[in-house]
């Protein structure tokens, strides 16, 4: 297994057993360099990533329970057993949303696509949806239009890795009624508080 590898960025040797994880909600599951304090999710490029791709997957487990441990801490949710839906048309977002949101505490429920999604709203009781703004067929900030004009009680927190610029959180708060828009890598901290935000609004 790799022990060292250079810092895309600053080119200091990084000890990757000791390296600390970053806390992103992103497929890229990666480290923050102790000399530069370079979070990887957003630095890893071809051919780099290549180099990396074997060192970063001998180090999954490790990373997993490390990364949720100092995300998480002894933080308590106000959620009360709320429900959180889950749509993204990648499986692997999926499962690392699903996993994240039990740990704090959430019951959760998942859908591949909006038209799946639309299914569990009518047929479980669900209190905030988590939704990628990119999907085949449906989109999610339509999907969001869609829920909220049969259940505008439902807290809808809109995610998108590509639109990210200020134009389109506004455009997906007042056009599509979205009470969250946040741009991925979502940080663990930051999805923290705004499902506490909204679980309050929604209890």
């Amino acid at each position: 297994m790799t022990k060292s590898l250079p810092c895309p960025t600053c080119k200091a040797p990084i000890d990757l057993p000791s390296a600390k994880w970053c806390d992103c909600l992103s497929k890229k599951l990666t480290i923050v360099c102790p000399s530069c304090h370079a979070c990887f999710c957003k630095l890893l490029r071809f051919p780099m990533e290549v180099e990396w791709a074997g060192a970063l997957r001998d180090l999954l487990e490790q990373q997993t329970a490390e990364k949720f441990r100092r995300a998480l801490g002894a933080t308590t949710p106000a959620n009360k057993g709320q429900t959180v839906l889950i749509v993204d048309d990648d499986e692997e977002i999926r499962l690392i949303a699903e996993y994240t949101l039990q740990q704090m505490g959430y019951q959760t429920l998942i859908a591949a696509d909006a038209q799946e999604g639309l299914a569990m709203v009518e047929n479980f009781r669900i209190d905030i949806v988590l939704t990628d703004a990119l999907m085949p067929k449906v989109d999610g900030r339509q999907f969001c239009r869609l829920i909220k004009l049969q259940h505008p009680s439902i807290k809808v927190i809109v995610m998108s890795a590509l639109y990210t610029s200020s134009r389109y959180r506004i455009e997906a708060l007042h056009e599509f009624h979205a009470d969250e828009y946040l741009a991925k890598p979502i940080h663990f901290g930051r999805l923290h508080d705004v499902l506490e935000k909204l679980s309050v609004q929604a209890a």
